[in-house]
């Protein structure tokens, strides 16, 4: 059922509005969201196209512009002037809460250092709603966003967060899918994984299971829509440092290569090469 807005527009304060939208299902938008959509007397979003369907679905009519990657200083400087002059703006990503792996911060830096009015409407967010589904704890989360394009800067980000005992979050395309599950098996080996696809559609779905079974499930069936994965790195933590690893290294040490011995352990406990290959430096040099 379609939410009938008071057709009346009232006034509401000069400033930077950052309202966010369904990231699936449009009726995952809140009462207050739709009133500052009916209210602002202009509606900034990534794609005008996306937005479109939104305010025709609330029957809200409100002439769309556009913000985002590309947008530049000049676009907003535009805003500020709109701001400076009394208008109300609202500023939408496509899907979900504005700025969140979505354009638009450097815009709120440039209105913060004026000490200009900016209110966020809460509401969707692919980052949350993934956490809570995927059974992993939440009381340490690091968001990763999307991840670089370049394999080396990739490989950085997923490195970086070994040490974190945290929940990582990625946002993933299904063409990338399987490129990110080679790249975590290869640095944390075959730890538990959950995927979270299609959020609050028709065909949501959560998958969990070992690195290696899913890369198998991606492969057979390819996993469509948009895609968040999730793990967490303390399963990878509490088996690093491993009594009877570190005494096997040491049987080898002394007869075999570095890459060799790192060969073996990973086969043996499926353990990451990086770190086995890390620990076999540390206790070389002892």
């Amino acid at each position: 059922m379609k939410y009938e807005h008071k057709k009346m527009q009232d006034k509401i304060e000069a400033g930077l509005y950052l309202v966010a939208t369904p990231i699936g299902n449009l009726e995952d938008i809140t009462l207050r969201a739709l009133r500052i959509l009916n209210c602002v007397d202009k509606i900034y979003c990534e794609d005008t196209r996306v937005t479109k369907k939104l305010l025709n679905y609330y029957q809200i009519e409100k002439k769309l512009y556009r913000y985002n990657d590309y947008s530049n200083k000049d676009d907003r400087e535009i805003i500020l002037q709109d701001i400076l002059n009394g208008l109300s703006v609202a500023i939408l990503s496509d899907a979900g809460t504005p700025l969140i792996s979505d354009p638009g911060y450097k815009l709120v830096r440039a209105l913060r250092d004026r000490d200009i009015n900016i209110t966020s409407i809460p509401g969707p967010s692919a980052l949350t709603s993934s956490a809570v589904l995927s059974g992993l704890p939440t009381d340490k989360i690091y968001f990763i966003g999307f991840l670089p394009n370049t394999m080396s800067k990739r490989k950085i980000e997923l490195e970086k967060v070994k040490i974190l005992n945290t929940t990582v979050v990625i946002f993933e395309s299904s063409k990338k899918l399987s490129k990110t599950l080679d790249e975590i098996k290869n640095i944390y080996g075959n730890i538990h994984i959950t995927i979270v696809r299609e959020l609050t559609k028709i065909f949501e779905e959560v998958i969990s299971a070992k690195i290696e079974e899913m890369i198998k499930i991606s492969s057979e069936n390819k996993i469509r829509g948009e895609i968040v994965v999730l793990f967490n790195t303390s399963q990878f933590d509490c088996i690093v440092d491993n009594v009877v690893v570190e005494a096997e290294i040491r049987k080898l040490i002394n007869d075999l290569p570095l890459k060799q011995i790192t060969n073996i352990i990973h086969t043996k406990h499926n353990l990451p090469k990086k770190k086995i290959y890390d620990l076999c430096l540390k206790l070389k040099k002892q």
